[in-house]
């Protein structure tokens, strides 16, 4: 997701030179609060839910209608069976990095 700047443009208080790479912070286009209400938090059922997780355009993930139906066969389950539940401990939450982004680590108490 790295770029090339064009022309000098200045973003966030931040001056970019021709030339000089920039790297797009693509997982964190899912998070912009002026396309979700409440970007922080988990909301399985938002209706207004545009997000790139799969990417966009040409560039989507050839996998991710099965992906979608994978996270509703996992979760569908869990949540009739488990409906209450809480991280055990926020501080030994683990995150895998990257462009693919996700908990290596997610204990839960339940």
């Amino acid at each position: 997701m790295a770029r090339e700047v064009a022309e000098k443009v200045e973003y966030g208080g931040v001056t970019f030179e021709p030339g000089e790479k920039i790297l797009m912070n693509f997982p964190g286009a899912n998070r912009d609060p002026e396309v979700f209400e409440n970007p922080n938090e988990v909301d399985i059922g938002r209706k207004r839910n545009r997000h790139i997780a799969f990417g966009v355009g040409i560039h989507r993930c050839a996998g991710s209608n099965l992906a979608r139906m994978e996270m509703l066969i996992a979760l569908g389950p869990w949540l009739e069976r488990i409906p209450e539940f809480e991280l055990a401990d926020p501080n030994a939450v683990t995150w895998a990095g990257g462009q693919v982004r996700g908990p290596r680590q997610l204990p839960l108490r339940f």
